[in-house]
């Protein structure tokens, strides 16, 4: 008599190994999806950040405009970063930079920055 097959212990013993990986790692996957989206954002607060120093260097060349009325240089600058929408805070010489998911794309993440004129 040639059997072939698995002991109910065998699989049992499956099962328990793949319930404990399974409890393992779910978590840390939630966790990596949340840095992900977290560090995205901090890529939208840089474009934001290059934003503003372009649109600086316009005000710059520009004899007619002045270059240190930041409330002037945020109105000018594009708030949607594709999955991100940047929030602009002028507070002195800075501006505050906020990279805010779009939920109605599913997308989450924040990250905050800060864009100095020197």
């Amino acid at each position: 008599m040639n059997q072939k097959g698995f002991t109910l212990i065998e699989l049992i013993a499956v099962m328990i190994i793949l319930g404990v990986l399974g409890a393992v790692a779910a978590p840390s996957f939630i966790g990596l999806t949340e840095d992900a989206a977290n560090k995205a954002a901090g890529q939208a607060v840089a474009e934001g950040k290059a934003r503003l120093t372009n649109q600086y260097a316009i005000q710059l060349m520009n004899p007619e405009a002045d270059p240190n009325n930041l409330a002037g240089i945020i109105t000018s600058v594009n708030t949607d970063a594709g999955d991100y929408r940047l929030e602009f805070v002028v507070a002195g010489r800075e501006v505050k930079i906020t990279a805010i998911g779009n939920q109605e794309r599913g997308v989450s993440g924040r990250a905050e920055g800060i864009w100095k004129i020197l």
